[in-house]
Parts: structure tokens; sequence; C-alpha cells
């Protein structure tokens, strides 16, 4: 017996890696989120509409669309003979690295989930939720859509998937930075390209040592410390071409007393934490954005909190 015919769910954007926590790590962000509207149907079908600001672009093949790989998969398990239409408002900017696709697929997943009475975990809804990240982008990596369905800073590991969710110190600032260039087709597929396939002993234990710093930052509270845990040597070191200029402004930004700087995702954002307490966020994003244009590049930036996790705003 399925109680509500349809629900309607929010989930916020993200920020993935952190620097050292290379698919792993993710943190929800207070500023843009994505809404589903998911209705059961009695075609047997996943159907997918698009409207919003950045619905344009947005494929309505559920095979490749991130929401229809998550409700196949949840319909399948259900074992009812029903089909889905699924209305998404696509508010986040795609290609930014800010988890657009993963916002998608979360709230689909969030509403799949509480239509069909499924009951699942957080490593279950995550795990399936990572399905329309493959849709999206060729591989199901899951730090973007467990940031967006959990809220707050996530850590996502190990086969079978497993979950941890923290919250975010209160002081905590984010300063995202966009650069405006010109994004390739597949980025995120050609920003995975980018990372080798094997690493040296080395930088595996620099990268083990950082991402430690960062979860024990946020476990303790401690911005400081989670800034000196995002330093990469996995893919950034590879990545950085992506960003024309983001050695200099990640120098400038640390200089005036931002915790920690790093790559966004897949990029080109980028993220710089800031204990609000003591410095102006907004002034280290103006440092940033001078220094790319010392680059010829021109940027726009926003500075937000952590966001919670992904909620249903309305039932029927």
């Amino acid at each position: 017996m399925i109680p509500d015919n349809a629900v309607r769910v929010e989930a916020y954007c993200s920020t993935a890696n952190l620097g050292a926590g290379f698919d792993v790590f993710g943190l929800a962000l207070n500023k843009y989120a994505d809404r589903a509207r998911v209705r059961i149907t009695n075609t047997g079908i996943v159907r997918i509409k698009a409207l919003g600001p950045y619905s344009r672009e947005l494929p309505r093949a559920p095979t490749k669309n991130s929401a229809g790989p998550p409700a196949r998969a949840l319909l399948d398990r259900s074992g009812l003979n029903t089909g889905v239409e699924i209305t998404i408002e696509k508010n986040i900017p795609p290609g930014l690295g800010l988890g657009s696709s993963g916002a998608t697929a979360a709230a689909c997943t969030k509403a799949m989930n509480h239509l069909l009475q499924l009951d699942l975990s957080n490593n279950e809804l995550v795990r399936t939720a990572s399905l329309g990240e493959a849709a999206a982008s060729g591989f199901a990596h899951p730090d973007n859509v467990g940031a967006s369905l959990l809220g707050g800073f996530v850590i996502c590991y190990g086969n079978p998937l497993r979950t941890v969710c923290v919250k975010p110190p209160a002081k905590l600032s984010i300063v995202v930075v966009s650069p405006k260039t010109r994004l390739p087709k597949n980025k995120t597929g050609l920003a995975r390209k980018l990372v080798p396939q094997k690493i040296g002993v080395r930088q595996a234990v620099l990268n083990i040592g950082h991402a430690s710093a960062i979860a024990l930052g946020f476990a303790n509270g401690d911005i400081d410390l989670i800034g000196s845990g995002m330093e990469d040597a996995i893919a950034e070191p590879y990545r950085e071409s992506l960003v024309p200029g983001y050695r200099a402004m990640k120098k400038a930004a640390l200089a005036n007393h931002a915790s920690g700087v790093a790559i966004s995702g897949a990029g080109p954002s980028v993220v710089a934490f800031v204990d609000k307490t003591k410095q102006d966020p907004k002034k280290i994003a103006r440092v940033m954005v001078r220094e790319l244009s010392k680059n010829n590049v021109e940027a726009t930036f926003f500075v937000t909190s952590p966001a919670g996790g992904a909620r249903i705003i309305r039932s029927s």
C-alpha cells in the first residue's frame, strides 16, 4: 500500500574531494538546491520532465539522466508493477564542480524511498543514488550524492559502500570561486582520465595523512586542522591545468588566512575554507578573484555555509 501518490524533495549542491579525500569526502553547501517531484503512475516506466533555469541541457532519457537509474533500481526492488513520473526543477548550475547531477540523483532517491516505503539505510540510499552518477559521468562516485543526501560532511568508503556523516563546525564558511572558462564536453570524464591509475607510496602516505587530518578536524570542529589536510598529492597536481592560475590563486588565499583551498570536485570551481570568527570570507573571495584576473580569467564567487541533507518539502 502506497500512502502518498507524489512527493517533492529538495537536495542541496555539494563540494567533493576537499583536497586529499578524492572520491571519499563530500560537503553539502547551503546555496543551490535541486527539487524533484516524483509521482507514481501505472505505466511501469520511468518518465522524466525538467524545468527551472538549468533544465535546457538536462537529458530526458532515463538512462542518461542521473535521476533515472536510481528510480529504476528502486522500482525493481519494490516489486510493484508501477512507474514514476519525475519532474526535476534544475536550479544547480551544471559543469561547475558543485555536484549538480549528484543532487538530482539524491533528491530522486530520497523521494522514491519515501513513496515506495522501502526504509533504506543511509548506506543503501547512497549506493543507489550513485547509480545516477554513473549515468551522468560514467563512474558511480558516491561523494557528491552522499553529501546531498545526508547533509554536512560525509565520508564514503569501502566495498560494499559505507557512509559516515559528521556535523561541520558552525563557524565554518565556504568560499566558492567559479572561473568563467569554456568547459570541455564531458568535463567530469576528462578530469577523471587526468588522474593516474597508479601512484607512488609517497603520494599515498601524504594523502592518508592529509585525509586523516580533514576527518579529525571535522570531528573536533577544528577548521585549521581541516585546512591543513586540503593538500592533495593524487588528483589536483594533474587537474590544476583545468583551472588557469589555480596555484597563484591558492597561494594568495592562504596568504590571506584561508584555512585551506582545493578544487571543488572536477572543477573548475575552487573552494576555500574560512573560520568566519577570525577572517572575513568575502575579503578572501575577492583576493582569489583578483588573482585569477591577473591570468585574464574572469570569475564569480559566493560565500556559504554547510547544508543539511535532502528533505521532503511536500507529499500529496
